[in-house]
């Protein structure tokens, strides 16, 4: 495991510890701060969930991929971008009075973690764009499955295409607060949906049969999911950007589309258990 990777495991351990203690001043306090709920939310999601999936994409794609990895000194630099980029937005979080009072310190750490996402996403295509290695790098995990390998690439490819919205939307907030009540859901849906689930959809599609030495059991089920997945999030985030607050049409929107991501968590969900149990057949 290189440098880089282990020092993004190494962070997003730090910031659960963060997160774990934060929630135990928030609940032992009784504090009704906004800005220690958000400060908490984000040590957990930016701090935790997010620099693990990067940790973990510059380990494997590589891999996966057959490809040599772009650049090692831009992966350090995006560690340290993210790093400042999170510190700088968390801290201060927690003892201002947000939304109506944010540090100046916040939001420049917010375009610094953006700006850092970018050199992440350039290092990635660069990374794919690069010709296969005349040496297949070692592959620990065995050869998988060709076919389950491109679907997961379009699931892990489209969430990077909704981490590029949904954290400058996040940095919009802290410089337009009062689209916070309107577009929360709509960043908190991207990042969460977009991003971190659909992205875990696409990295178990790539470890499923190296885990179990079997084929995933369905990849037309697989490329079901990925449409519903898309559509149903796309159909939810315009419910809430496009239609009146509250609306009738607004209701009946999030329940169509809320429907259609719940299948295709479903479709994930029976997939994998029949995959996962295929070793024991």
């Amino acid at each position: 495991m290189r440098g880089f990777t282990l020092g993004f495991i190494i962070s997003c351990l730090v910031y659960l510890i963060l997160t774990a203690i934060l929630g135990i001043i928030f609940l032992v306090s009784g504090s009704s701060s906004y800005g220690l709920v958000v400060a908490i939310v984000h040590s957990f999601l930016l701090g935790f969930i997010t620099m693990i999936i990067f940790g973990v994409n510059y380990h494997i794609i590589p891999i996966f991929s057959g490809k040599d990895f772009y650049s090692p000194g831009l992966a350090y630099l995006h560690l340290v971008m993210a790093n400042l980029g999170i510190t700088g937005l968390v801290l201060p979080l927690i003892f201002s009075g947000y939304p109506s009072d944010i540090p100046v310190i916040v939001k420049l750490s917010s375009v610094l973690f953006a700006v850092s996402i970018l050199v992440f996403i350039y290092n990635m295509l660069r990374t794919f764009m690069s010709p296969p290695r005349t040496v297949p790098i070692y592959n620990p995990f065995g050869h998988g499955d060709k076919d389950a390998d491109k679907m997961a690439i379009r699931f892990t490819g489209i969430s990077i295409v909704y981490l590029l919205i949904g954290c400058p939307l996040g940095v919009m907030f802290l410089f337009l607060p009062h689209y916070i009540p309107y577009l929360r859901p709509v960043h908190a849906h991207i990042n969460l949906i977009g991003f971190v689930s659909i992205m875990i959809f696409g990295v178990s599609y790539h470890m499923f049969p190296r885990f179990t030495g079997s084929p995933i059991y369905s990849v037309p089920i697989g490329r079901l999911q990925f449409y519903l997945a898309n559509l149903g999030l796309i159909g939810m985030t315009l419910s809430w950007w496009v239609f009146e607050r509250e609306s009738s049409v607004q209701h009946i929107g999030l329940l169509t589309f809320g429907a259609v991501e719940a299948v295709a968590a479903v479709l994930y969900i029976y997939n994998s258990w029949k995959t996962l149990n295929q070793r024991q057949a």
